[in-house]
């Protein structure tokens, strides 16, 4: 075959093997190499929902493994995968796993893995940021690629659900994929629990939960309150006090701290955004207010922070 052959496809982008291995270091972290055995093409196409991105791909007669150095890449991120035809193999710390049509396995990439697929292999992948599994007081750690049972009826609906949000690319608007973005962070308990024991039970465990998901669906109202969060929670505000308490966290504080998160994200992707519109997205009363409590977290102001992420941005680009 010749090589510069646009075999592969990449966003709709056509390609050669070169170009794709080059692709899947670039956007991915992670490094590809062909095997001569077979020539079947490769595609991949993702979505952006929210703060997740989802990917479908088709992959054959390939591997793809985590480069020799650590990647910020990897690092910030957790994938949850499901095979929907074909067959993949991962390879972690000397042990081989085989992932088949339907099961739903999750990899850390800050993990060295290899994934070999041999066939022409359909999948999902879902990118998750660790800092959103943080949020929501999850976890982001994985020692090694693990599976979730696919018996397992709720494992079967979430696997339907993250399939379905797949189904969306290029039908549904930015707005309504980032609602399912959420949706789909606030159903990840499910999967990254410690998979070597129950779920937490605690009920202070338990409440904290339900209330940074509260917390995350609620950031941009500015009448977000301990009250008001009991009041959805359908508990008194003193107990809601005291069971974040006890697991070290204050809710307005908690909620605070995740606004400012926000509000960084929004500028550092949109650096020319007006700086009140930021304030209202991230539940801020007033752009000053806003710019006050930015500053005090990040030493400079929103503007200055855009600037530098702007510019950031340009060098490295050059």
């Amino acid at each position: 075959m010749n090589d510069l052959l646009a075999d592969n496809t990449w966003n709709g982008v056509p390609m050669c093997r070169d170009a794709w291995i080059e692709a899947v270091k670039t956007h991915c972290g992670l490094e590809c190499r062909f095997q001569s055995s077979g020539f079947d093409a490769s595609t991949m196409s993702n979505l952006s929902a929210g703060q997740i991105i989802v990917a479908n791909m088709n992959l054959a007669w390939q591997s793809i493994s985590t480069l020799s150095h650590t990647s910020v890449l990897n690092d910030e991120r957790l994938y949850v995968q499901i095979v929907t035809s074909g067959m993949m193999s991962i390879e972690q710390d000397g042990e081989m796993m085989t992932v088949r049509p339907g099961d739903l396995v999750v990899v850390d990439p800050l993990v060295r893995f290899k994934k070999s697929f041999r066939e022409s292999t359909r999948l999902v992948l879902l990118n998750i940021p660790k800092s959103a599994l943080r949020e929501r007081g999850l976890r982001m750690r994985a020692s090694s690629a693990y599976m979730r049972d696919p018996a397992s009826p709720d494992v079967g609906v979430i696997r339907e659900f993250l399939l379905n949000v797949a189904s969306y690319a290029g039908k549904a608007n930015n707005a309504l994929l980032t609602r399912l973005g959420d949706q789909c962070l606030d159903l990840m308990d499910v999967l990254v629990n410690e998979r070597d024991g129950p779920a937490p039970s605690g009920a202070s465990v338990v409440t904290a939960l339900r209330a940074k998901k509260l917390i995350v669906r609620n950031i941009g109202d500015p009448g977000l309150s301990v009250p008001s969060i009991a009041a959805q929670l359908n508990m008194s505000a003193s107990s809601l006090t005291r069971a974040l308490r006890d697991q070290g966290l204050s809710p307005m504080r908690y909620a605070w701290s995740l606004r400012l998160e926000h509000a960084a994200r929004l500028l550092a992707n949109e650096p020319r955004g007006a700086i009140g519109e930021v304030a209202f997205q991230c539940g801020f009363a007033n752009a000053a207010h806003f710019s006050r409590a930015f500053k005090e977290r990040y030493e400079m102001t929103p503007r200055q922070y855009a600037a530098s992420r702007k510019a950031a941005s340009g060098d490295a680009l050059e």
